[in-house]
C-alpha cells in the first residue's frame, strides 16, 4: 500500500508546477512604434499588464474584469497567441514569448485620421495573476 501512496504523491506534486505554469500573470514595458495616416511614425513608451490561463484559454488586462477578458488565439502555441484578429477593418496580433518573456504587439486599423499602425515590442516581468472573466 505503501509504494501506491507514494506513486500517488509523486503525481499530485508533479501536477501542481504545471497548473501554475498554465496561469500567467505578466507586467510588460518597451517602445511603440505609432504612425497615423501620412504622418511620420513616432515612438512612445508602451506599457501593459495582463493575465493569462492557458488551461482555460483566456486572457485579460489591468484588473481583468468582464469588459477586459478575452478568448486566447492560441494557448498552446509558443510564443502564445493571445489575440490573432482580423475583423471590422482592425487586424491584431498580440503575442508572449514564455521562454524570454517578450511581448509583441502590432495593430492596424482606420480612424478618422487616417490608417493607424502600432508596433509595440515589451519585455515583461512576472506580477500578480488575474482570473480573467470572460462572458459566455
Amino acid at each position: 500500500m505503501k509504494p501506491a501512496l507514494v506513486v500517488a504523491a509523486l503525481a499530485l506534486a508533479g501536477s501542481t508546477p504545471a497548473l501554475a505554469a498554465d496561469r500567467i500573470g505578466e507586467r510588460c514595458t518597451g517602445t511603440e512604434t505609432l504612425q497615423v495616416g501620412a504622418k511620420p511614425p513616432t515612438h512612445v513608451p508602451y506599457t501593459l499588464s495582463f493575465s493569462a490561463d492557458l488551461a482555460a484559454g483566456t486572457y485579460c488586462y489591468d484588473r481583468c474584469g468582464a469588459d477586459q477578458s478575452y478568448r486566447i488565439s492560441e494557448a498552446r502555441s509558443n510564443p502564445v497567441k493571445l489575440a490573432n484578429l482580423h475583423r471590422g477593418g482592425q487586424e491584431r496580433l498580440l503575442t508572449f514569448d514564455r521562454r524570454t518573456a517578450a511581448l509583441s504587439d502590432d495593430q492596424r486599423f482606420e480612424s478618422g485620421l487616417g490608417r493607424v499602425v502600432r508596433k509595440a515590442q515589451a519585455t515583461c516581468v512576472p506580477a500578480a495573476f488575474h482570473q480573467p472573466v470572460v462572458r459566455r
